[in-house]
């Protein structure tokens, strides 16, 4: 069973990264913005096709190099996870690698055709775009927070009927092999590195509120349409997430306090059913959804503006994955390559949102 997961989740990298470009805007090729008039240029449409078939050709020869590794091997459980997990990297560095060639490709080529020279740059506001915005209200996100306070209150109250020894760690059979000595603090570490999980999913969601629209001015009724929906659909998978976590690490903490409502099959299929059911939500958010909600059917055509193209910002997207416009006050933007979101690394802001929860869960792991 874990061989059979792992392998699926090498095959789901290596098609979400391979098919990627499918997902993506037009006007946005492998993190390079290229005007709507251009975007079907025979040259685009072929390096798509390329990165698709080298990377997907790729991933599936590691896949099966993995399982032949496996089968005739025969590894420990402490090997397979590790070597699983390698590979896994590897399969992902190596589309990330695919990716910066791709993109200077498509760079260049727009530098020796000039497709944004001599063109009149407009940058389209709707000044009533957050009063639109139909994204979950703060509170949904707060409700989990609480429910979450409610248990590191009631795990003190259970203090002293807990065994001296906490699980923290559970190894692929759903057995616990790394304890903690019990304290105030490890007792409730789980569900703190919970409440730091569902803040950021909060902050995600209320960071898509003051997040600038790229409005397209080929086709601006429908592009604001798709921008509304994306963050609409965006907030809902938010707390998707949320929720699944809570449940899963609530499970786990529950049981370290009631060890009678435990088990090991427990242990070892909840995480499975847990990834299942996150890739499963990706699939159909990226599917659905696209990048900045291209993939939605939105009404509110209009007609296009064929000598106006939206600004070039390419000179702020470095590597057309890294943002970084100090002028912008915005926190999340839209990804360029990819679905989903990305800070604005030149607001300091953004540091702080990125690596003050990180740094709490790393102390909170390893003070344990």
């Amino acid at each position: 069973m874990i061989i059979l997961l792992f392998a699926f989740i090498l095959l789901f990298i290596t098609v979400l990264q391979a098919f990627t470009p499918k997902f993506l805007k037009q006007t946005e090729v492998f993190g390079v913005y290229v005007p709507e008039q251009y975007a079907q240029e025979k040259t685009i449409i072929h390096l798509k096709k390329k990165y698709t078939t080298v990377v997907l050709t790729t991933g599936l020869v590691i896949l099966l190099g993995y399982l032949l590794w496996v089968l005739t091997q025969n590894p420990d459980e402490e090997t397979l996870a590790l070597v699983s997990v390698g590979v896994q990297f590897i399969s992902l560095f190596i589309s990330i690698g695919y990716y910066f060639v791709m993109h200077m490709r498509v760079k260049k080529l727009k530098g020796e055709q000039g497709w944004t020279t001599g063109k009149n740059e407009v940058r389209i506001v709707d000044l009533k775009f957050q009063e639109k915005l139909q994204l979950i209200p703060r509170i949904v996100f707060i409700i989990p927070m609480i429910i979450t306070v409610g248990l590191i209150i009631y795990t003190f109250m259970k203090y002293t009927e807990m065994p001296d020894m906490i699980p923290t760690h559970w190894g692929p059979s759903g057995q616990p092999d790394a304890f903690s000595k019990k304290t105030y603090f490890s007792v409730i570490s789980m569900p703190l590195i919970l409440l730091v999980m569902q803040g950021m999913f909060l902050m995600m969601s209320e960071g898509m509120k003051f997040s600038g629209a790229k409005i397209n001015p080929a086709n601006k009724k429908k592009s604001v349409a798709q921008q509304l929906a994306f963050r609409k659909y965006s907030s809902w998978f938010a707390l998707f997430i949320t929720i699944t976590t809570t449940l899963l690490l609530g499970y786990f903490h529950l049981q370290t306090i009631h060890p009678e409502i435990g088990s090991a099959w427990a242990m070892f299929a909840l995480p499975i059913v847990f990834l299942v059911i996150t890739f499963v939500g990706v699939g159909i958010y990226t599917v659905k959804v696209g990048q900045s909600g291209s993939r939605l059917k939105v009404g509110g055509a209009s007609p296009s503006i064929e000598d106006k193209i939206a600004v070039d910002d390419d000179k702020y997207w470095k590597g057309g994955l890294f943002y970084i416009n100090k002028d912008d006050p915005s926190i999340f933007v839209e990804k360029r390559f990819g679905v989903g979101w990305t800070l604005n690394y030149g607001r300091p802001l953004s540091w702080i949102v990125l690596f003050i929860p990180l740094i709490i869960i790393f102390v909170i792991a390893f003070s344990l």
